[in-house]
């Protein structure tokens, strides 16, 4: 794939065939779906941005663990907010 071709593709002047969406998404590691929908939402917290990333790269057990203790840890914000 060209450059120009994958600029038309960003600026949205052009769409790409079903090939070449498969490969963008591969090459990003995402879904065709995924880059399909635009219901992306972005981290502005730079420091939150980089601890998400990590977690991206541990192994299935240690992002169960991380997960597990951000559920609780919202289930408490939430409820202390609602307490108040």
């Amino acid at each position: 794939m060209n450059n120009k071709s994958l600029s038309r593709y960003e600026l949205g002047s052009s769409i790409p065939p079903a090939d070449a969406l498969k490969n963008i998404a591969d090459a990003l590691g995402v879904s065709s779906d995924a880059l399909l929908n635009d219901d992306t939402v972005a981290i502005k917290d730079k420091d939150l941005l980089k601890k998400f990333e990590a977690i991206q790269d541990m192994n299935e057990e240690d992002k169960a663990l991380v997960t597990r203790f951000l559920d609780l840890t919202i289930r408490d914000f939430n409820a202390r907010k609602a307490y108040n």
